[in-house]
């Protein structure tokens, strides 16, 4: 092997999105690339197949080979110390997924890495859970990182919870009232806090959907409501706890003390009060702001591995070149930066396509087709959340809406169009929007996808609200109509999904949501109506298809609602009706007659009249 040529791997493995970075030997940066969540406990056996998937994207932009790289260095969420049980099962998986020595850890201590360059130091890292790493004189320990049911305090899930506490005791006027009575429920898609208590009994109210609730609370507090304003400073007030306890295990006076995570986020204010708490408490603290995301911890604990020399220089070559690609995520601030697209890179299978015979093109492309349906997998737990969205959207009378252009809003207006027939739904449940209006279905409108105000427009003409679920479908991530669509929409309370394959392209800064299977470059490279249209089609039928048998529109497998518009939906329904009523095809066929050619209420009249 050329060393020279030599690369490392550092991968973030995060509770909603795994990032994967290449790093030179001189420090340089050479690619990100992203895929869903790592945490085993939320995506399962996916979680792994996702550090797959960001580490083969990664390289895929860098245009580089496994066989040039050397070491990876994964901090994985939802994996304990080495030698616990979660890190050996996640050892094992690991190693049949990568074909390259890795070291793996949890992702507390990468981020530690990243906030601190690599030195000792203690880190409070504050995202959906929360987590202190102190690391000094060879010793490392962790403060909480607990869980939700007992731990994770100061957590955007604890400040969650809290705040539906609060909200409660002042429902119930056990306490001062609050905005937060009003604004959580809304949040949730629901009438009630005693409907968000069905929703979690039932299953349908996920952790993440309770930590981004965090983000409503912090809204609440920036307008004056003294409720939410409490809850984050006694948020920040025990993240500084846990940082203090952290210095007082290790017993070394004036280590630095650094912070990074989505909480820090929440308000400009959130990073101050944190360190004001800490001064309280440790006059003398030294208070850093967190000089690298967690990726490029990881990549920096890869280097050191493989002894490679790190100075002042290779530092900042990595904080120069980090900044170049895709978000540079640090505790107090963001740069965002537009990412370069996997869907735009060239697929190394296919380098020689034009030479081939037309059997081993068609063969080709099926091999590539064969990815398509494990990459849609692996976003299984980001669909459930668009699908319960939209259950209970359209059970208080919203909307399901695609918004798409080219082949993309083409797909979402086939799956809008087919819902009507197959299940039965009135025309506005599920709509397809797309740019340049219906005539770009079959003829494309030029100029019409760089159009944000048509897109803004369109969500207007809706009136798209807080009952809403506005599907935005762009597979680079960057069309202005449907990017402003979607702004529109989350502005006017609607909940907002991305469908894409770039994850952290601009349409992720206005999604609740961002579905993004990484099915790798095309074929011709930037033809997305291939794999990435494939996907999207894929996406878009799981969504339509749950949400309605969730809301009670298919019997067993049977359609029950279908409209019978045609000799061959008319011998369909007296099947299901027959089938579903135990009767003949003959008994089916009047009773369907006798109800207008209603499958519903046919097999409601048959089965009254047996008793049933």
């Amino acid at each position: 092997m050329d060393w020279k040529m030599a690369v490392v791997i550092g991968v973030d493995g995060g509770a909603t999105k795994t990032v994967a970075t290449v790093i030179a030997e001189s420090g340089s940066v050479l690619s990100v690339g992203t895929a869903g969540g790592s945490n085993p406990l939320i995506w399962g056996e996916s979680a792994f197949d996702n550090i797959r998937s960001a580490c083969d994207a990664s390289l895929s932009i860098a245009q580089i080979d496994w066989e040039d790289v050397i070491f990876a260095f994964v901090g994985m969420s939802g994996v304990d110390e080495p030698n616990s049980n979660s890190h050996k099962f996640a050892l094992t998986q690991l190693q049949s997924r990568l074909p390259i020595p890795f070291a793996l850890d949890n992702d507390g201590f990468i981020a530690h890495a990243g906030a601190l360059s690599g030195n000792e130091g203690i880190v409070v890292i504050a995202g959906t859970g929360a987590i202190t790493i102190g690391i000094a004189n060879g010793k490392r320990i962790r403060v909480d990182g607990m869980g939700h049911w007992f731990g994770d305090e100061g957590s955007a899930t604890w400040i969650a919870l809290q705040a539906l506490r609060a909200a409660t005791r002042a429902q119930d006027g056990r306490s001062e009232t609050t905005k937060l009575t009003d604004v959580l429920p809304k949040a949730l898609m629901v009438n009630s806090l005693r409907d968000a208590v069905s929703l979690l009994a039932s299953g349908d109210l996920t952790k993440f959907e309770i930590a981004s609730l965090a983000v409503k609370v912090a809204k609440v507090a920036e307008e004056g409501d003294a409720v939410a304003q409490k809850i984050l400073e006694e948020a920040a007030s025990l993240l500084a706890e846990s940082a203090v306890a952290a210095a007082k295990r290790l017993g070394i006076p004036n280590l630095p003390i650094s912070f990074t995570g989505g909480v820090f986020r929440l308000t400009p204010q959130m990073a101050k009060l944190f360190q004001k708490a800490v001064l309280e408490r440790l006059p003398d603290a030294k208070i850093f702001d967190p000089k690298f995301p967690p990726h490029l911890g990881a990549a920096l604990l890869a280097a050191k591995h493989v002894r490679w020399k790190i100075n002042d220089e290779w530092l900042r070559k990595l904080e120069e070149t980090g900044k170049q690609w895709g978000y540079f995520d640090l505790g107090s601030g963001l740069v965002e930066v537009l990412p370069r697209l996997l869907s735009e890179q060239r697929n190394p299978a296919s380098m020689l396509l034009d030479q081939l015979d037309v059997e081993a093109i068609l063969t080709l492309i099926n091999d590539e087709d064969h990815k398509v349906a494990p990459a849609v997998r692996q976003e299984i737990p980001a669909i459930a959340q668009a699908v319960r969205w939209a259950v209970r959207g359209l059970s208080k009378g919203g909307s399901l809406i695609y918004v798409g252009a080219g082949t993309s809003g083409r797909l979402g207006i086939m799956d809008a169009a087919e819902c009507p027939p197959t299940f039965g739904t009135p025309p506005d449940w599920v709509i397809g929007i797309m740019a340049g209006g219906p005539q770009a279905f079959l003829k494309s409108v030029e100029g019409a996808e760089d159009d944000m105000e048509a897109g803004r427009e369109e969500m207007r003409k809706l009136d798209v609200g807080e009952n809403d679920v506005v599907v935005g479908l762009s597979v680079s991530g960057r069309t202005p109509f449907v990017i402003a669509a979607m702004d529109e929409a989350k502005k006017r309370g609607a909940k907002t999904v991305a469908i894409t394959v770039n994850r952290d392209a601009p349409i992720a800064a206005v999604a609740d949501v961002v579905i993004a299977p990484v099915v790798g470059p095309e074929i011709v490279a930037g033809s997305t109506r291939m794999k990435a249209g494939t996907a999207q089609k894929l996406i878009l039928n799981m969504i339509s298809t749950a949400t309605m048998v969730r809301l009670g529109r298919v019997k067993s497998n049977l359609m029950i609602d279908l409209r019978t518009w045609s000799v061959k939906l008319r011998e369909r329904a007296k099947r299901i009706v027959a089938q579903l009523a135990g009767t003949s095809i003959s008994e089916a066929e009047q009773a369907l007659e006798a109800n207008n050619w209603e499958v519903r209420k046919a097999i409601t009249q048959l089965q009254k009249g047996k008793g049933e």
